[in-house]
């Protein structure tokens, strides 16, 4: 059967070449869409329900948010665990799911299941973002004069970076911290307020009236209509100081008649530093970071966060405000692709070294052919991998063995050659030796190749962590060795009825004739001195494993 199949691709050259370059078309469209990470992604299936429940003890967001939240979410399908944490105002339940499922339907689950919860008043839940802990793409810092006030720094990094940032395609979230955070507040004065006969409950309910519009009916005037509508919204601190809290005789006791109106900033709960120079310390600085959506590339998505960069820095930030990155994904995935190319490249060159070291020169053609399937299998890899949705990360694509890979191939080479070296003037026709060639090493070929894709059985029926390592680096693998495979008895066939018109070298290289002459020697003289040889493997064998290298271990206290 594969003489056959070999014999038909003979027969269709042209369209076997054409296939293999759409083969190769769509193997670097799907590497330049396939997303790398710098690392594999362990992290399991999950996501967090956050529910805000300000000013209450930890206790009763226990019993009133925490447990009604885990209650309604065991509902949802293929979860594998629930684990909670409440605190003072903060509720925080985890669900992790099964490896195979899709974190879209799970979150909408979840959200359908929220509805269900009957939370109390204040109460307010929200999903986390749908991001791992190695979302974490971008890191910057707010830098400003030494006269910009710290808490207007925050204020541009609430309102203005984060808003830019979560406009670029593959950015989920954006996490800012340190600084102050800006609040108007309303200082109000007990004893004004106590010869008012208020409440700080009024003084609450006014300002939060205070701060609306009104919707209105309409008003015609012959053909038109003109809307009415109260505006409420406030502006400036002065809009808060005429907000009225109540009427004494007619007269509306206003804001400013109880308290003071200021710009202030929140209780702060925490503080960032950073070293600027060597030595030098700031204690205190506007620091964020760029969270990158679960499944999205990295190299695609890093571009475009540098590009809003450019054009916040630009545009958006005012003048002596700058937004200065201190940590990149970019330089990471980019060794990382450096570290494929470099494997790549140098198995190509290696695996083209030897086949003419020992081919000859005289057959050079014959190794470009055998180092061909070195990209082809790469490429054959990526495009399945793109295919089953797996991402690429440096353990997988450093897995591959470039040796197992070029095997097929110079196996069928090799028994080409020494087919047309028998027969020399004897060859009636290139296809019928290569045909032969081919139909004699193929099922050696594919028995070989499913002994090695046997090993890797375990591998695939990995869960978890484990599964998360190492899967992909088995497929990775996998796919490099089939598409290897199917290049040598199909794509081979072809090119070598090309490279190998006219002559061919039918002499051992000189390197190749003088390690068979000294194979040769050294197992004359094992055949001669069998007790002797035996006595030497042991003793080398016992040297091997006694001969341990002593480890120094100094102990520091």
């Amino acid at each position: 059967m594969i003489g056959k199949l070999t014999s038909h691709a003979l027969k269709n050259r042209p369209v076997i070449l054409i296939l293999l370059g759409v083969f190769i078309f769509f193997g670097v469209t799907a590497f330049q869409r396939l997303p790398v990470e710098a690392f594999p992604d362990v992290t399991n299936v999950s996501f967090q329900i956050i529910t805000l429940f300000p000013g209450h003890a930890a206790e009763e967001v226990e019993r009133l948010v925490t447990i009604p939240v885990e209650n309604e979410m065991n509902g949802i399908p293929k979860r594998v665990s629930i684990r909670s944490i409440s605190l003072f105002g903060l509720s925080v339940v985890t669900l992790v799911f099964q490896d195979d499922a899709r974190s879209d339907f799970v979150r909408g689950q979840a959200w359908q299941h929220l509805g269900n919860v009957t939370l109390p008043p204040g109460a307010q839940p929200a999903l986390s973002p749908d991001a791992t802990p190695i979302g974490e793409i971008y890191r910057y810092t707010l830098v400003a004069p030494k006269n910009f006030l710290l808490v207007e720094l925050k204020t541009i990094e609430d309102w203005v970076v984060e808003k830019r940032f979560r406009t670029v395609p593959g950015v989920v979230d954006v996490n800012g911290f340190g600084g102050p955070t800006k609040q108007y507040q309303v200082l109000v004065d007990p004893a004004k307020l106590k010869s008012y006969h208020l409440s700080l409950a009024q003084v609450f309910t006014a300002l939060g009236n205070g701060n609306n519009n009104a919707g209105g009916s309409y008003i015609e005037h012959g053909s038109e209509l003109y809307v009415v509508r109260g505006l409420g919204l406030v502006k400036s601190l002065k809009d808060i100081e005429q907000i009225a809290v109540d009427t004494r005789n007619g007269i509306p006791v206003r804001i400013s008649d109880v308290g003071k109106v200021v710009i202030g900033h929140a209780v702060r709960l925490g503080q960032v530093g950073k070293t600027v120079k060597e030595g030098i310390d700031d204690d205190d600085v506007v620091q964020g970071i760029v969270i990158m959506r679960k499944g999205e590339n990295p190299a695609q998505v890093l571009p475009k966060v540098k590009q809003e960069v450019e054009n916040i820095n630009t545009h958006f930030l005012p003048r002596g405000v700058k937004l200065v990155p201190h940590y990149d994904r970019t330089e990471l995935v980019d060794r990382t692709l450096h570290t494929v190319r470099h494997n790549m490249i140098e198995g190509i060159l290696l695996v083209l070294g030897v086949l003419v070291l020992f081919l000859g020169l005289e057959n050079y053609r014959s190794a470009l052919v055998v180092a061909l399937a070195v990209p082809v299998s790469l490429l054959g890899a990526y495009l399945l991998l793109d295919l089953s949705g797996i991402p690429a990360n440096l353990i997988s694509m450093g897995a591959i063995d470039f040796g197992i890979i070029v095997d097929s191939s110079v196996v069928v080479i090799e028994n080409l050659i020494r087919i047309l070296e028998l027969k020399k003037e004897k060859v009636k026709s290139l296809p019928s030796s290569i045909v032969q060639a081919v139909a004699e090493m193929g099922r050696p070929i594919l028995f070989s190749k499913v002994i090695l894709l046997t090993a890797f059985i375990p591998l695939y029926t990995l869960q978890r962590v484990e599964g998360r390592i190492f899967r992909p680096m088995a497929l990775t693998l996998t796919f490099a060795l089939i598409a290897g495979t199917l290049f040598a008895l199909v794509v081979v066939p072809v090119l070598a009825s090309f490279a190998l018109k006219g002559k061919v070298g039918g002499h051992e290289f000189w390197i190749v004739r003088k390690l068979v002459g000294v194979y040769k020697l050294m197992l004359d003289w094992v055949l001669r001195f069998k007790v002797a040889a035996f006595v030497l493997a042991g003793v080398i064998l016992a040297g091997g494993t006694g001969n341990r290298t002593p480890y120094d271990f100094q102990v520091i206290s």
